[in-house]
């Protein structure tokens, strides 16, 4: 059963909004501590500069260097400033 709000047959309401996309553009990165999270967290930020089609290559880097992180935390020793 679909969403009594829409008409075209969809769950996607059919009002659109007119709220900003970019709610924490110009907002800086805090760094975190570590120097590969924070150069992953770097590259993210500069996604909006490339061309779309380098989106999923960028996407795929940070999303590797954010997994690897997670995977060695605590085991390389490297405790982060603000912790």
């Amino acid at each position: 059963m679909s969403d009594p709000s829409t008409s075209s047959g969809t769950d996607v309401p059919d009002e659109t909004h007119d709220e900003p996309v970019d709610e924490l553009a110009g907002e800086t990165v805090q760094s975190t501590g570590h120097a590969d999270i924070d150069a992953a967290l770097e590259r993210l930020d500069r996604l909006d500069g490339l061309e779309i089609t380098a989106h999923p290559e960028e996407f795929d880097a940070i999303h590797r260097v954010l997994r690897e992180s997670l995977a060695n935390a605590g085991r390389d020793g490297d405790i982060p400033e603000s912790a």
